[in-house]
């Protein structure tokens, strides 16, 4: 019988194939200098790319030491959109841009002092999610580690803005994990990216008690990258979209051996 998770906004349907065994079984290993996964300049990338006014959320797993890198991005000197990246105490810093300005943004970064605070880089695989519901008040952002909110409202997360808020827009960056120039050093698995703003019982869906989950057939899920699944090194070098032909990453610097075994 398929499988048939409540999702996304409120709404069903996350599923899993009928008959279907899901397993998790390789995750990406990237070196800290120059490893890096090129998915494109794709508006799809981009935040309300349909015109919906549903929001945006990108969600992934994360292994690492490491403080300071971007975990992911679509932005580039000239081109800015968004960025998700690794603060000095393992806090997660989250950006996003109005009209390719860079004195239009709004930015949510996790309070290490807060009483849940979960340090994202402490070697252990952890879940990620944020969410933006395209809004412009301290409310906009949401950032989730393992399941647990951190937004301004709970204490959990500060929230800043500047300039007067306009959309972010597609421009020419391309959407990446990692980047060439803030040298992640770790592990990121099952990257997935919708089309909505997810909520807590989202969420919880995806991040399923700490085990990765079947997340294809998601409404409003744009894409979902599994790393290495389902065949492993002989992947290298695309990381194909699971929800369509299009969008799939190209590993770049990397060589087939930075497939690995390491999962969630």
């Amino acid at each position: 019988m398929a499988q048939k998770l409540g999702l996304a906004l409120s709404l069903p349907t996350i599923k899993t194939a009928a008959g279907s065994a899901f397993e998790n079984l390789y995750s990406l290993d990237f070196d800290g200098v120059d490893d890096y996964v090129d998915f494109g300049s794709s508006a799809s990338f981009t935040p309300n790319s349909s015109g919906a006014n549903r929001g945006f959320s990108i969600s992934l797993w994360v292994k690492t030491t490491a403080s300071g890198p971007t975990i992911c991005s679509k932005l580039n000197i000239g081109n800015l959109e968004y960025s998700v990246k690794i603060g000095a105490g393992g806090n997660i810093d989250v950006i996003f841009y109005g009209n390719n300005s860079g004195v239009i943004f709004q930015r949510l970064i996790c309070d290490t002092s807060y009483g849940g605070f979960i340090a994202i880089n402490d070697g252990n695989w952890h879940h990620l999610a944020v969410t933006f519901n395209l809004g412009s008040t301290a409310s906009s952002i949401i950032i989730y580690i393992d399941g647990v909110e951190f937004s301004d409202s709970n204490g959990g997360a500060n929230y800043a803005s500047t300039g007067t808020w306009s959309p972010v827009i597609n421009t020419s960056a391309y959407f990446a994990l990692n980047t060439p120039s803030r040298g992640f050093s770790g592990n990121i698995d099952e990257l997935s990216i919708w089309d909505g703003s997810l909520n807590q019982s989202g969420i919880n869906e995806i991040y399923n008690s700490g085990t990765p989950t079947d997340l294809s057939g998601g409404q409003y899920l744009i894409g979902w990258w599994r790393n290495g699944d389902p065949t492993g090194t002989g992947a290298f070098p695309t990381i194909v979209n699971q929800e369509g032909a299009v969008l799939d990453g190209t590993m770049t610097n990397m060589t087939s051996g930075d497939i690995v075994t390491d999962v969630p």
